[in-house]
């Protein structure tokens, strides 16, 4: 609930200064191959292929990406609890996607599972209307905070 936080390092029994940091509900971002940009993380939807050129998306089909950033969710997890069973959380916040500009179907918003908290799944329906080629855009919303741009899948 603050817009803003307080933080201070110790090391060695010195503490530095206070310094004010700003806080957001989210700040998604889709994991990619490269830096930040480029092919995403993601698989078709098998579960197994990755998505790439040479495994291209189907528009109507079902693409996982991998992101982090989320903001709160529920039921609360530890850092580094993995998810398993019943410890599959969801964001708080409402969880929207478009593909090449065209708002898709969000299937799935939560946990990863198996994997842990700080990561996780959003199934994607690759929308009629999406644009094909190896480099189409995605990009995914959480509480209507957009994710970076330059994160692509491709789609056939």
């Amino acid at each position: 609930g603050k817009t803003s936080t307080s933080a201070v390092i110790e090391f060695n029994g010195i503490r530095s200064d206070p310094v004010n940091l700003p806080v957001a509900a989210a700040a998604p971002g889709i994991f990619t191959i490269g830096n930040g940009t480029g092919q995403a993380a993601a698989l078709n939807q098998d579960g197994v292929t990755p998505n790439d050129a040479a495994h291209p998306a189907a528009v109507g089909s079902v693409v996982s990406l991998f992101i982090t950033g989320e903001g709160a969710v529920d039921p609360p997890v530890i850092d580094g609890q993995l998810a398993t069973g019943s410890a599959l959380w969801k964001p708080k916040q409402t969880v929207t996607a478009t593909v090449g500009g065209v708002t898709a179907t969000v299937l799935y918003a939560g946990a990863a599972p198996g994997n842990v908290a700080g990561l996780m799944q959003v199934n994607v329906k690759i929308p009629d209307g999406a644009p094909v080629g190896n480099s189409v855009p995605v990009q995914v919303s959480v509480g209507g905070i957009q994710s970076q741009a330059g994160a692509s899948i491709a789609v056939k």
